[in-house]
């Protein structure tokens, strides 16, 4: 009898019996599994290392779009992913495919041989793997969450380090202060490895600053080496070889340009070994896609096509700050919102953000994951000063906007990527 072969959520689950927890910060374990797959992490393409708490997602999409438009051949290693595992792997610019991503998960639980590993071990480890044994010119691999204990982290000799801005976010894991947050995240920093860094609040930027100091990291820091803002209808960018005038970036949102601009600051530093053609980041930068970070999705599956549907996957203070500003400037349509979000979060934070300026908030569950009760949600929404109803999923909650509003209006889904995963697999059932 022919034996089907193993699907990677099958070996996923199987995976995740290995361990008690699902997060367990530290390299040594993963290390020892390394060498038992022959140290695949010591022979990568170059690779730009991306840290830091919002936008490493969005700056990696413009990095990608941009090499790809110059015809480089792009890996990128990504978390958490929304639907499908395979969107956490790019090989070649296309997600990795089931027959491999399955083939070199078996190879790695092999070399396992039984031993405690986390699913996200067992990602990071495939994703070594295949970058080794798929020709690619460059990777871009970012953090899973923090930096000095992250799998990503034993990359010992990048090219590039880049970090995004730090704030408060997983502090069961890195800490409740920000120094210990970014004491985490700066330790992706390596010796004479050039860093390129965000605006930081004072107390982040001082951690960073004496980490690179010690490692003689040469360190390029927005508002000192270099600056971007939007004018009109472009961004300006102003680096040590003079000021640019780009189109704005492909992707929603004032928070963009910043993204954006540590993008082309990373490019400015690599220019002796990487120099592109202006149009050639022009070209990147209109066609960078990243879902689900401030995304505007057909809405006539789920309302009548006056509506508006977006998503955003921000689920952290500094994010709904960021979300906050985007809804100040939709004052042409009532603002409908869906959220749900982890147990984990701070959600009393993130809704306080919003509550006030949505006509009203639909609160809901996460499908399988440990998430708050939409209920406690929206108690806190109407703490905030918002209104609020509990909802069972993101479908009753979209049919309930559509029964109940009569004059078109805006639906924001928000406060947790893996809450857009659930609207993505549900839009894919409909």
């Amino acid at each position: 009898m022919r034996r089907h072969p193993l699907s990677s959520q099958q070996l996923l689950k199987d995976v995740a019996k290995l361990h008690i927890k699902d997060i367990d910060l530290g390299l040594e374990r993963f290390q020892t599994l390394l060498m038992r797959l022959g140290q695949p992490h010591e022979n990568l393409p170059p690779v730009i290392h991306v840290a830091g708490t919002n936008g490493k997602g969005s700056t990696i999409a413009y990095l990608q779009s941009i090499f790809e438009e110059a015809g480089y051949s792009v890996h990128a290693f990504t978390s958490p992913h929304l639907v499908n595992v395979h969107e956490s792997i790019t090989l070649a610019g296309q997600h990795i495919d089931e027959e491999t991503f399955s083939s070199l998960l078996q190879e790695v639980i092999k070399a396992n041989a039984g031993a405690a590993m986390t699913v996200f071990e067992a990602i990071s480890a495939v994703s070594f793997l295949a970058f080794t044994r798929t020709k690619g010119h460059i990777v871009l691999l970012e953090t899973g969450m923090g930096g000095a204990g992250d799998t990503t982290n034993v990359v010992k000799h990048p090219i590039l380090c880049a970090i995004t801005p730090i704030s408060v976010d997983h502090s069961e894991f890195l800490g409740k202060s920000l120094a210990e947050i970014a004491s985490h995240k700066a330790g992706i920093i390596k010796r004479d490895v050039p860093c390129v860094i965000a605006k930081q609040d004072s107390e982040v930027y001082q951690v960073i600053r004496d980490r690179s100091k010690a490692l003689k990291a040469p360190l390029y820091r927005q508002g000192r080496d270099w600056f971007v803002k939007r004018t009109g209808r472009q961004m300006v960018f102003e680096g040590w070889d003079g000021d640019y005038a780009w189109p704005l970036p492909a992707l929603a949102g004032d928070h963009q340009v910043e993204n954006a601009g540590l993008a082309l600051a990373c490019l400015e530093v690599l220019k002796g070994q990487h120099s592109l053609h202006e149009e050639t980041i022009r070209h990147g930068l209109q066609h960078a896609y990243w879902p689900g970070r401030l995304e505007q999705v057909n809405a006539n599956d789920f309302l009548s096509p006056a509506w508006q549907l977006w998503l955003d996957g921000g689920h952290n203070e500094a994010a709904a700050k960021v979300l906050r500003q985007q809804i100040k400037r939709w004052n042409d349509k009532p603002l409908y919102v869906i959220c749900g979000m982890m147990k984990r979060k701070n959600s009393k934070a993130f809704l306080k953000e919003i509550a006030g300026l949505a006509d009203h908030i639909y609160t809901v569950p996460i499908p399988d994951k440990d998430c708050k009760k939409p209920e406690k949600l929206a108690n806190q929404v109407q703490d905030a000063g918002g209104l609020a109803t509990a909802c069972e999923d993101i479908e009753f909650a979209l049919n309930l906007i559509k029964a109940e509003r009569k004059t078109p209006g805006r639906v924001l889904i928000c406060g947790s990527l893996y809450l857009l995963g659930a609207f993505y697999a549900l839009r894919a059932r409909t």
